[in-house]
């Protein structure tokens, strides 16, 4: 496991703190309005994915554990279904049990208010009751939340149809919006860049997305971005990289070395 060195905090009751939670790592991100510049990154690394691995990275990461002004957690789930609004959250969990059935596991729902859906999701079991233990009355979400909930922003009253990519090593999300609403919204696994070009031509393809007019727009990885413009650019006339919130760089300069996902919760206010 990687530990990270203690960072000096005066007044941790005016920080933010952030956290996304994968299958062998935890990044975080720490900013304070009340300091210029301020923004903090880090990340731990587990040899397994078990809640004892999780349990051990965060006792062992000090940054994580002081009484912070606001602690928001996300959690890289791959058990999830998109449930309407007014989907009551017990219907929402009975559902996603269902979808994944034999599963022992923390069932929760993360609603996105800018697209008028919810989120029903699968985490390990105990997780819960372990953030809930461990850190002040934290906000647990679903990872496709900042990347959706921000841009329905965007998107909201335009007529043009867009994909959107955030690519990483060896995963991927996608967000579809049509009319200014979300059609889409899923996650990969892939191994290699032309399986991770499949997932998101299979996708474009299924919503009738057109090769000519419509964007596919994205972000994330420089490596993966590289490679793979290319590869999608045979099928699709416009490829552009999603342009990156300037507003982030009033967290701090270093912005860009966070994953996306933290930096859009934050400005997700």
């Amino acid at each position: 496991m990687e530990k990270n060195r203690k960072i000096d905090i005066q007044h941790p009751e005016a920080w933010d703190l952030i956290a996304l939670i994968d299958d062998r790592r935890v990044d975080y991100i720490l900013y304070t309005d009340a300091v210029a510049n301020s923004l903090v990154t880090g990340h731990v690394e587990m040899t397994e994915s078990t809640l004892q691995a999780l349990e051990d990275a965060i006792y062992e990461t000090p940054d994580l554990l002081s009484e912070y002004k606001r602690v928001r957690v996300i959690i890289n789930s791959r058990h999830f279904i998109i449930l309407p609004m007014e989907t009551s959250d017990e219907d929402c969990l009975t559902l996603v049990a269902r979808a994944y059935p034999g599963i022992e596991a923390d069932g929760a729902v993360c609603p996105l208010p800018r697209n008028g859906v919810k989120i029903a999701y699968l985490m390990p079991q105990g997780m819960q009751a372990f953030l809930g233990r461990t850190f002040n009355y934290p906000t647990v979400c679903h990872h496709l939340l900042p990347l959706c909930e921000h841009y329905a922003g965007l998107n909201r009253g335009t007529d043009i149809s867009r994909m959107f990519l955030n690519l990483n090593d060896s995963s991927m999300d996608l967000a579809i919006y049509r009319d200014g609403k979300l059609m889409c919204a899923n996650s990969y696994r892939f191994t290699n860049d032309e399986d991770a070009t499949y997932f998101a031509m299979n996708a474009w393809r299924t919503y009738s997305m057109d090769q000519l007019t419509d964007e596919m727009q994205l972000t994330g990885d420089r490596d993966r971005l590289a490679a793979m413009t290319p590869q999608l650019r045979e099928y699709v006339k416009y490829v552009m990289p999603a342009v990156y919130p300037a507003e982030a760089m009033h967290l701090g300069r270093n912005a860009m070395q966070a994953p996306l996902e933290l930096i859009l919760l934050a400005l997700c206010e």
